[in-house]
């Protein structure tokens, strides 16, 4: 991919608003999305995301705040964003009476596709995703991770440049998890320009950039790799030879939210400088390369 394409402005959100009534869904929320990448919404459920996906396909019209692609400002209706865009939204509504292709001849016919042109872009999808030998079956019978690679293909259809996923793969097996990813990476690779959203972390590494998002606000926003790169802290996995949650309680003692659990493990986030306290009981001790998990942690922390 050529390096001014990737780092060329997609799209571009200042200032985005939403409330209902007296709840506050999105709170000035600004952040930008880099032409032909991978950009990842995460935080907890309830931080905002799907708001901000319907504010930018105009399904909810924001309080106060602009929204620009390619440069340009788009009207409160995001009508220049759902032209070329391709949005799944969490709940994905498929046929369920219908098969596999009578849901893309469904969908085709809803974007304008003609025959010729559906045809095509049917078969190649339907081969990309690995759903050739099931386009009879009908959309009831298929697994979690079928519907959404079937959800996927139906908004790829009108070939569009933006593809917006809301939360893809919950409730999806770890196989059919990374196949989507895979078929996510694809279509980057094709040049278009990928935003998802996900509260699992792991999945997030997947991405280019990351927009962290806690309690309706952007906590970040970086490449993932600069992210890595920068942190500006030491973490270390500890296993102790004491019960491990009487360790982290004796360690927040002294290090607050910097100690945490993962997994059978005492994670500890110490500053640059900072040596691991000797008095701790160490079965075995081992300094580790930042995770998104960690990340987050670390800056969303006291906020």
């Amino acid at each position: 991919m050529d390096t001014a394409i990737e780092n060329e402005e997609f799209l571009r959100v200042e200032n985005l608003t939403k409330s209902y009534g007296s709840i506050l869904a999105v709170n000035n929320v600004s952040f930008s999305v880099k032409k032909a990448s991978i950009t990842i919404l995460s935080g907890p459920d309830g931080s905002g995301k799907s708001t901000i996906f319907k504010m930018l396909t105009g399904l909810v019209l924001p309080d106060k705040g602009s929204i620009y692609l390619k440069g340009r400002k788009v009207d409160r209706f995001c009508r220049d964003i759902v032209r070329i865009a391709g949005y799944m939204p969490e709940k994905f509504s498929l046929y369920p009476d219908l098969s596999v292709e009578e849901n893309l001849n469904f969908f085709a016919d809803i974007h304008g596709v003609e025959h010729k042109r559906r045809e095509e872009l049917k078969n190649r999808l339907l081969s990309k995703t690995g759903m050739a030998r099931f386009k009879n079956r009908r959309a009831r019978d298929l697994s979690g991770g079928m519907k959404q690679k079937l959800a996927l293909s139906s908004i790829l259809l009108s070939s569009p440049e933006l593809v917006i996923l809301d939360e893809p793969t919950t409730g999806v097996d770890p196989l059919s998890r990374i196949e989507f990813f895979s078929i996510i990476k694809d279509l980057k690779e094709e040049g278009k320009t990928i935003l998802l959203s996900t509260p699992y972390l792991d999945e997030a590494e997947k991405g280019d950039e990351i927009i962290f998002i806690k309690d309706s606000r952007i906590v970040l926003q970086d490449s993932i790799k600069d992210l890595k790169d920068n942190f500006p802290a030491r973490i270390f996995r500890i296993m102790t030879d004491e019960d491990p949650f009487a360790a982290v309680e004796n360690l927040r003692a002294r290090y607050g939210s910097n100690v945490f659990m993962k997994g059978r493990y005492v994670m500890l986030v110490l500053e640059q400088g900072e040596e691991v306290p000797a008095d701790i009981p160490v079965k075995d001790i081992s300094e580790e390369k930042p995770a998104l998990e960690d990340i987050y942690l670390y800056y969303a922390q006291g906020t």
